[in-house]
């Protein structure tokens, strides 16, 4: 009689759930066949037995993990048969690879794949997402029947630890939350300017010297002028044995960890242990200690790619994915230009420039590497000088070099920043911790769709997954890149998983509220703004009045609100629209069954009498990020952390009319103008402020030099305010000039600077 596993549950500590109760299956991410038996349920009780075939490929590891898993709720296990299992694994090489089915009724649960294991393993992640993360003496499972195939082969995560290392412990915790959500590669950013975070036993300077640097940047490059250091000296690297133990690790779970080793650009690391292999004979590099691109690259000759052989043999001996990337992105052409031993090359092989010397080094990189059996992927810009012919591209400056390689027949990984680069915010940037810059909130992660409309299905096909990209310019610690992984991995999880036409954003809202009590068990520090209010201000034109109205992104939650008062205790259940007609500040905080889930959120709302006019501005903007054609106007004050909420123009000499809503006494104008030095903005030199009762005849109220205190060492908001005798006024004109050259002694000094604006405000 075939033996298999008896799962005890001594004391289990699992609460049956009401939703599941009523005929709910909260699984993420959705399964692309799914029927709910609604009222029926598995209740586990105190004993469970599993039983799983002998012969299933990696079982070893399937019942580790599942035991693991189980253990979470003092979970014991000891053999029994196959016929008295209340879990039950069951072979039916029938089914494609990763596909599973998985039969839940009040008597068992039984999960089938073919003997590769992988369907299993992502049967069981459905199976104890049905178990309810509370806990009580007896579990109820929601009765479901699922037939499951994931819509991607290729369902990966990126995660930096080049620029700010993370703990080999912390690199495990997120392959286990990745197994959660049946992700499948881990892409791992390995060497970096700012470190380099591998051993390699023929170049032990690499580590000795290029996994240190003395200090690390505070905040942004272009926020602080001179920039800031924290003084703190950082290293790390993992060993081989590191490195061995997170690829079996990761095996374990059915995912596939691919390295990356950048070149020919983002080396100084390596070239400030081996400066030889560079351009600048006899120059010493360091490890680069502020983000940026720098001109440091590989020099394209003998020695180099002798050197970068030896590294990546030692790699491809550490890592049996099919694929190593080689990086590829952002490689400055400066040193290759002046250096004769490169002109020379370009001019021996017969190439007409230094792009195509690029596209003739990676060619050369992936020769070698697919003569020891693999394959190369490249940031897209390895399609510039022509693309290596195996080469799979990871597009990611939109998903234009996606479409051209895949036109060209070739493996194509999409992961557009727009959707899939999870450095940038996910809420509100006024009051986020620091992150890269621009926006992407949970819900834009979840509406993207990998395939182009403009490839045909032939070509789509060629499109084998997406990934979602987490850098590390400004991640230091495990518990803020779980806060920039978590809930958006989820969705990105989803999008890789589930058939488009199966994809549900408010059903995903329900489902992630499930799973977020998991998370929270788990100990996950993800971000919290699912469980947050979020304010949207905007003139309501038929009631003549300023409105806010408040939302979550949290299915069946109470939203409580004050104006300028953060005492949770006065808060007021949110029900309509806020009118406002004055500046207010609201805060606000989201409750489910009276409990607060999030953190109290706030913003203030410059309401006047300029709040909602239409204008027109002369020239027009040259970049307006956020509430295009009426962000002067909006209600909302830029601020100078985030240049989104600003209006730009590179223009010395700016004309804004403004249409006021009606006719009215004025007798202040203010404005913010923005300084940033190293974005070459600089703030307004001088305002005009003109009037007009009927938009045709202005007459001047006031002008103003405003003065600024530029000894200031960060990005600041200049607010500018002009006040004059009360004068009656239907339009307004503002005549603005802006900055002028950028000051001596900052950045571009000499050049021209830009002016941005934000907000208009008349009183």
């Amino acid at each position: 009689m075939r033996k298999t596993l008896l799962l005890i549950f001594t004391a289990l500590s699992l609460l049956p759930c009401n939703a599941q109760e009523q005929g709910s299956a909260d699984i993420i991410p959705m399964p692309n066949k799914l029927e709910v038996t609604a009222g029926r349920v598995l209740r586990l009780g105190s004993e469970v037995k599993v039983s799983i075939p002998k012969d299933l490929n990696k079982r070893k590891a399937i019942v580790g993990y599942l035991e693991g898993r189980l253990n979470d709720n003092n979970i014991h296990t000891r053999s029994t048969t196959a016929k008295k299992a209340q879990l039950l694994l069951v072979v039916d090489n029938t089914l494609q690879d990763e596909a599973y089915e998985l039969t839940v009724t009040p008597k068992r649960a039984v999960i089938k794949s073919n003997a590769q294991g992988a369907g299993f393993f992502y049967g069981v992640q459905s199976f104890m997402q049905l178990v309810p993360a509370e806990a009580d003496a007896e579990a109820a499972v929601q009765c479901v029947e699922i037939k499951d195939a994931p819509r991607f082969q290729y369902r990966g995560a990126m995660i930096d630890v080049a620029r700010n290392f993370q703990s080999k412990q912390t690199v495990l915790r997120f392959i286990d939350l990745m197994a959660a959500f049946k992700m499948n590669r881990l892409h791992i950013h390995l060497t970096d300017d700012q470190g380099w975070r591998i051993e390699i036993k023929r170049y032990p300077r690499l580590t000795e010297v290029g996994s240190k640097r003395s200090q690390t940047m505070i905040g942004h490059s272009d926020y602080y002028y001179p920039r800031r250091f924290d003084g703190k000296p950082q290293e790390g690297f993992y060993t081989q044995q590191d490195i061995k133990e997170m690829v079996a690790y990761a095996a374990d779970r059915f995912i596939t960890i691919i390295p990356e080793i950048e070149m020919p650009g983002h080396s100084s690391a390596a070239l400030a242990a081996y400066p030889q292999y560079s351009c600048g004979l006899g120059k010493q590099y360091v490890v680069r200690d502020y983000m940026d691109i720098f001109d440091e690259v590989y020099c394209p000759q003998e020695q180099t790619f002798e050197f970068l052989q030896n590294v990546l043999t030692e790699v491809m001996d550490l890592f049996p994915s099919e694929y190593i990337h080689i990086g590829g992105d952002e490689c400055p052409k400066k040193a290759w230009k002046v250096c004769p031993r490169c002109q020379a090359l370009i001019k021996k092989l017969n190439l007409k420039d230094e792009h195509e010397l690029q596209s003739w080094f990676i060619h050369r990189i992936e020769r070698f590497v697919n003569s020891k059996g693999k394959n190369i992927i490249g940031w897209d810009e390895i399609l510039e000088g022509g693309l290596a012919p195996n080469a799979t591209v990871m597009s990611w400056r939109g998903e234009v070099g996606g479409i051209e390689a895949a036109k060209m027949k070739h493996k194509v990984i999409m992961t557009p920043g727009d959707y899939c680069y999870i450095d940038h915010y996910q809420e509100d940037p006024e009051h986020a911790p620091l992150a890269i810059g621009s926006y992407l909130p949970l819900d834009s992660v979840y509406a993207y769709n990998p395939l182009p409309e403009s490839l045909t299905p032939e070509e789509q096909k060629y499109i084998i997954g997406t990934q979602a990209n987490l850098w590390g310019e400004y991640v230091q610690t495990a518990d803020y890149l779980e806060y920039m992984a978590y809930p958006r991995l989820m969705a990105m999880a989803e999008v890789q998983w589930t058939d488009a036409e199966k994809k549900d954003v408010n059903n995903f809202h329900k489902r992630l509220k499930t799973q977020f009590a998991w998370l929270d068990k788990k100990g996950v520090h993800a971000c919290r703004n699912f469980y947050e209010a979020e304010f949207g201000g905007a003139w309501n034109n038929a009631q003549n009045v300023y409105e806010v109205k408040l939302k979550t992104l949290c299915p069946d939650a109470e939203i409580r609100y004050a104006l300028d008062c953060a005492d949770e205790n006065r808060f007021k259940t949110y029900s309509a629209p806020i009118a406002l007609d004055k500046e207010t500040e609201l805060w606000a905080a989201v409750y489910v069954d009276g409990k607060r889930m999030g953190g109290i959120t706030h913003k203030r709302f410059a309401v006047n009498k300029a709040t909602g006019c239409e204008y027109t501005c002369s020239p027009k903007a040259a970049w307006e990020n956020m509430h295009e054609g009426y962000a002067l106007t909006d209600g909302l004050r830029g601020f100078s952390k985030d240049t989104r909420y600003w209006t730009g123009f590179n223009k010395d000499t700016l004309r804004i009319d403004i249409s006021l809503h009606e006719a009215t006494t004025i007798s202040r104008v203010k404005l913010g103008t923005l300084w940033r030095t190293w974005n070459a903005v600089w703030p307004v030199r001088e305002v005009r402020v003109m009037v007009s009762d009927d938009g045709n005849e202005y007459r001047t109220v006031a002008c103003k030099k405003p003065e600024y205190d530029f000894s200031l060492t960060e990005a600041t908001r200049f607010p500018v305010e002009v006040k004059f005798e009360e004068s009656g006024a239907r339009f307004v004109r503002l005549v603005i000039l802006g900055g002028g050259k950028c000051h001596e002694g900052h950045y571009n000094a000499g050049e021209p600077s830009e002016l941005a604006l934000d907000e208009i405000e008349i009183y």
